[in-house]
């Protein structure tokens, strides 16, 4: 059962947590590792993210067409109204009616990003509880395999080391045995010697 990870209030603000999937550090760490739990919660966090960002495009676009509508509010009210232009009342109407909805559209706006934050804060906080769960049991995971491997090598190390004592053994043993025949039976038999023995 996984431990559950009580983590102060607002750490996110306080700490300066980025949304986690916009750090680079956090992409190159978990986005090859994830869990399903945080792949899900990855998701809701992308969706929410571009809700927000597609929102603030929307109140842009809405002031902007207000703008135009309220211009264009002042060319026909001048028209109905100096230019005494009747015609023109059914379009003044229309207009108004346009900046209602565009107020309306953009007070529900107004309100969704008012409380996206909190809904991205929340769902970064899930994933970093997630991220938590993983990176310490990737830290435990690689502790233990540190232990091992650290046995493992220090018994290599050994073994390696009477290899070396064997091996200058061996080639002591063998120069003062050629030096033996050599200073005893000379040169030249000892060459042919070499020949009978060590020649295959």
């Amino acid at each position: 059962m996984a431990k559950r990870i009580v983590l102060e209030d607002r750490i996110i603000r306080k700490n300066k947590i980025p949304v986690l999937i916009h750090s680079k550090e956090w992409k190159t760490l978990f986005s090859e590792n994830m869990s399903k739990t945080m792949k899900k919660k990855v998701q809701e966090l992308e969706e929410k993210v571009e809700e927000e960002k597609q929102a603030f495009i929307q109140i842009k676009s809405l002031k902007k067409q207000k703008k135009q509508l309220m211009d264009k509010i002042i060319q026909l009210s001048d028209d109905v109204n100096s230019n005494k232009k009747g015609s023109n009342i059914n379009s003044l109407e229309l207009t108004k009616q346009q900046i209602l909805n565009s107020n309306e559209k953009i007070d529900e706006l107004q309100y969704k990003l008012e409380t996206l934050p909190k809904e991205i804060e929340q769902l970064n906080l899930e994933l970093l509880k997630e991220t938590i769960h993983l990176a310490y049991s990737d830290i435990k995971e690689g502790t233990d395999k540190n232990t091992v491997l650290t046995d493992e090598i220090a018994e290599l190390r050994e073994k390696l080391h009477t290899k070396w004592e064997e091996k200058i053994y061996w080639e002591k043993r063998t120069e003062t045995m050629y030096s033996y025949l050599h200073s005893t039976l000379g040169h030249e038999e000892t060459n042919k010697l070499d020949k009978s023995f060590l020649v295959e």
